[in-house]
């Protein structure tokens, strides 16, 4: 299976996104939420139990790609 990331540029900086396999739709489709006011953000939860909060104001002022994985 192929393993997505979600690059985000924005002026602060560049985020990315590790997609959990079988996840892409549902990142997608918070993604679109969040651009559409509909989602006020998305959170992720990192592997030491962190979680990382991307505000819909600031996906919305930056450049998205979903690109593959660089193991």
């Amino acid at each position: 299976m192929e393993r997505k990331v979600i690059k985000i540029k924005h002026i602060t900086g560049t985020y990315t996104i590790d997609v959990q396999d079988g996840k892409l739709n549902d990142m997608k489709s918070q993604l679109d939420k969040c651009l559409n006011d509909e989602q006020g953000a998305i959170v992720v939860k990192g592997e030491n139990g962190d979680q990382f909060v991307y505000p819909s104001d600031l996906l919305k002022n930056s450049f998205i790609a979903i690109v593959d994985r660089e193991d």
